[in-house]
């Protein structure tokens, strides 16, 4: 339920309309945040100036206060600063790496103690006969993280997916941005996806990890000489520290962009993203562009399936990354493109 300023005179006057540039960079600075439209749509109107009547069974303003977006004061919903949440969102990051380190730590003293089923080797022959071994053995799913200097060739590792995948093996990968820009190894990665892997993207992962079930990971370090040092292990407990830090990561990762997507976008798919982070209503770029509501809501769903975004946060960062928009700390003082 809405309330009118008038029900409630007491909030009139402590509510300020923020200007479309501010709404803008809203848009850019919550796209890690991974927020349902839903929860979006009321986020970006309360900064607009809307009163709202809390409701506990509102799932999107349940999501806004978990994600530290909102608070309820005397019945009234009022956002909390995005730069908050961010860095809350930097503070979980900085728990993810706590944990990578208590893995490795872990790691260490197991291959110290001997006391579990761990086997290390140097041997990049061995390395990937453990790898070839990890394929064949995974019976329900397949997690990897992946960061380069990667573990075998390019057309070698693609060979050893498909057949897994036949088996009905679900696979999911996370990978860094920087393998976008490695011509050969966005390839493997694209044409994985195309088999059937789901992928999603990071900024840095901590190391490269295999998971097959949850029975086996070989974790890959590297050594003071720059070689591989790869690492098998059995042990229960020490697999399951590692797939909930997949977990964790694939969480905060975003999906990847559509094969193709950069060439593909036309001109006006590029104009439409930056109306939409300066934060213009679609009836706004309905009024802009001269084309209906629906013609609007329409190409912001083709945006979204083209980028692999699942919500509009997600789509203004899936266009920062590909460079259709600037960062949040480059935002230009206009709020459309010249």
């Amino acid at each position: 339920m809405e309330l009118a300023p008038s029900d409630v005179p007491m909030f009139t006057a402590s509510i300020t309309r923020m200007s479309d540039s501010e709404v803008g960079a809203a848009h850019r600075l919550l796209a890690g945040l991974g927020i349902s439209d839903a929860a979006e749509s009321l986020y970006l109107s309360l900064l607009d100036g809307e009163l709202r009547a809390a409701n506990s069974e509102d799932p999107a303003l349940s999501e806004l206060i978990e994600a530290d977006l909102a608070a309820v004061a005397d019945g009234v919903v009022n956002p909390r600063s995005a730069a908050r949440a961010l860095r809350g969102l930097e503070q979980r990051y900085r728990e993810d790496a706590r944990r990578a380190e208590t893995a490795a730590l872990e790691l260490d003293l197991l291959e110290q103690g001997g006391r579990h089923p761990v086997e290390t080797t140097r041997s990049p022959q061995r390395a990937i006969a453990m790898f070839n071994q990890l394929f064949a053995t995974a019976r329900g799913e397949f997690r990897g993280m992946d960061r380069s200097p990667y573990l075998t060739s390019a057309g070698k590792q693609a060979s050893m997916q498909p057949e897994s995948l036949r088996r009905g093996v679900r696979h999911r990968a996370l990978y860094e941005m920087a393998s976008l820009h490695d011509p050969s190894y966005f390839k493997v990665v694209a044409k994985s996806i195309r088999q059937g892997e789901e992928a999603r993207f990071v900024d840095k992962l901590p190391f490269r990890m295999l998971l097959a079930d949850q029975t086996t990971a070989l974790i890959l370090r590297h050594g003071p000489d720059s070689d591989v040092i790869t690492t098998r292990i059995t042990d229960a407990e020490v697999v399951a520290t590692f797939g909930d830090l997949f977990e964790h990561l694939w969480q905060r990762a975003v999906p990847m962009p559509r094969v193709s997507a950069i060439e593909s976008a036309l001109p006006q798919d590029r104009e439409l993203v930056w109306m939409l982070a300066s934060g213009m209503t679609d009836e706004a770029i309905a009024r802009q562009l001269g084309v209906s509501m629906r013609t609007v809501a329409r190409r912001v769903a083709e945006l979204n399936h083209l980028l692999g975004a699942q919500s509009r946060f997600q789509l203004g960062m899936q266009a920062v990354r590909l460079g259709w928009l600037p960062p949040a700390d480059d935002t230009p003082g206009t709020t459309t493109p010249t």
